[in-house]
């Protein structure tokens, strides 16, 4: 078998100590070191210094790796957490600020009809009320009080009553002083009801909320 030098076999024995040397390469290692004294002292101080760390340092190791990762997972769950809710509360300000601050959206959400009556006298007759040019009320936005009131100015109290579109009276008649209001809950959503008002007044406002 080939023989190695002292220099050769020095800088291959924390290899052939590791134990991951080739069967060959060992075995030519092997001879060596019986018959060299100088190179055998090398590989027993070395194999003395060369220390496998032990089982219960090993998972202690894997025990603080794993302690570790879990703390920073809990650290990023943490902070995606906090950015979730930053997120959400920016969105639902932001969203707020356009619904109160933009007319157009705020209009399009919320119901908020107003009618205004000049020189209006009807005695004791019931006198339809349009609304916005219609002849019935319906609420049919998505944010909705299903009120009616008669505003503080009004310069009169207004009798009214509420009824479906066959004629059935679904709210009865209440009478109004100017600043009162009325609540409508019993009107569905999305469905039509014909408003009968009597008043006397040169001024009468009436909002629908």
């Amino acid at each position: 078998m080939e023989k190695i030098s002292c220099n050769i076999a020095r800088d291959l024995l924390p290899l052939y100590i590791e134990g991951i040397l080739s069967e060959e390469t060992a075995q030519v290692v092997e001879m060596h070191l019986q018959t060299c004294k100088s190179c055998k002292k090398d590989f027993e101080t070395m194999r003395q210094e060369f220390v496998f760390p032990s089982a219960p340092k090993i998972q202690e190791e894997n025990e603080r790796i794993l302690k570790e990762l879990k703390r920073q997972l809990k650290i990023k769950r943490i902070l995606t957490a906090v950015v979730a809710v930053f997120v959400t509360v920016a969105v639902v300000i932001s969203g707020y600020l356009v619904y109160t601050n933009v007319g157009a959206v705020h209009n399009f959400f919320t119901e908020d009809n107003t009618v205004i009556l000049r020189d209006i006298h009807t005695g004791d007759t019931w006198e339809p009320l349009y609304i916005e040019r219609d002849e019935y009320l319906n609420y049919d936005r998505l944010i909705c009080k299903k009120k009616m009131v008669v505003h503080i100015d009004s310069a009169s109290a207004v009798t009214f009553r509420i009824s479906d579109t066959d004629g059935n009276i679904v709210i009865d008649e209440q009478t109004l002083e100017p600043g009162e209001g009325a609540s409508l809950k019993e009107l569905k959503r999305n469905t039509d009801y014909k408003v009968e008002i009597k008043t006397e007044g040169d001024f009468v406002l009436l909002r629908f909320v």
